[in-house]
């Protein structure tokens, strides 16, 4: 039997792979990509996680301050940000391991003031009331060259979005 120098039919038949396999497999590294660049952390992260977690905290006082039937105000310090409530003896900050209590702010954020209500107290930026109201005030954090603004509207609503 003569045997020939390129092969079998067999085997030149499963050499190689086809168009279609060599397209699949592109696509599953195409995908595996683009969902690794999706999930990497952008610039701004911390920033925006920041601005969305005191917008929460925001809207619970907000909620927190008709419930209780009291004003609360949110207190910001350079060294974080916290709620205090309105009693009969004065402005009592809520407590460390309450969910309204301190909250510090992450290692390198940036904190401004943009716009304040026209209350006494500088350290009280904004206050809510017991019917859902609450007075204006823009909170804008930066982070790595990254800002995110934290607006509080006057129906106690909360807006967060990148600054300019």
């Amino acid at each position: 039997m003569p045997i020939l120098a390129i092969g079998s039919k067999r085997a030149r038949a499963d050499a190689g792979f086809s168009l279609v396999e060599a397209m699949a497999a592109l696509m599953v590294v195409g995908l595996v990509i683009g969902g690794v660049l999706l999930a990497a952390p952008s610039a701004d992260t911390a920033a925006k996680h920041e601005a969305q977690r005191l917008a929460a905290r925001v809207l619970a006082a907000s909620d927190e301050s008709i419930l209780i039937n009291r004003p609360l105000a949110l207190v910001v310090t350079s060294e974080g940000y916290g709620f205090e409530r309105l009693e009969h003896n004065g402005w009592i900050a809520a407590g460390h391991a309450a969910p309204l209590g301190f909250h510090a702010w992450p290692d390198d954020m940036n904190v401004s003031i943009a716009q304040r209500s026209g209350l006494a107290d500088d350290r009280r930026i904004a206050r809510f009331d017991a019917l859902g109201g609450a007075t204006p005030a823009i909170i804008v954090l930066g982070h790595e060259g990254a800002a995110w603004r934290v607006s509080i509207h006057g129906d106690g609503g909360v807006h967060v979005a990148r600054a300019q």
